[in-house]
């Protein structure tokens, strides 16, 4: 079941945050997407700065808003930088 984001209302600097996001990863492909995503999973983890407790949180704050197939993408992303 998907949240309906019609009244959702969310503070300028996440506004900005999600434009700027947008900007440098909405014409990316998947794959494309995929191979940055692992690469600044390697670099966070080889710097000591990686938490996949933290990132299973902010994807827990997704979920809602995900199809069944993204959840699930999401889910075997999990599983492979976890490990």
């Amino acid at each position: 079941m998907r949240k309906k984001l019609k009244n959702y209302m969310c503070a300028d600097d996440e506004k900005k945050r999600a434009a700027e996001l947008m900007e440098k990863y909405g014409s990316m492909s998947e794959d494309a997407l995929y191979a940055k995503l692992m690469s600044e999973v390697a670099s966070a983890k080889s710097s000591g700065n990686f938490s996949a407790a933290r990132l299973a949180e902010d994807i827990d704050r997704m979920r809602p808003y995900l199809t069944h197939e993204q959840v699930e993408k999401l889910n075997h992303l999990l599983r492979i930088i976890g490990s």
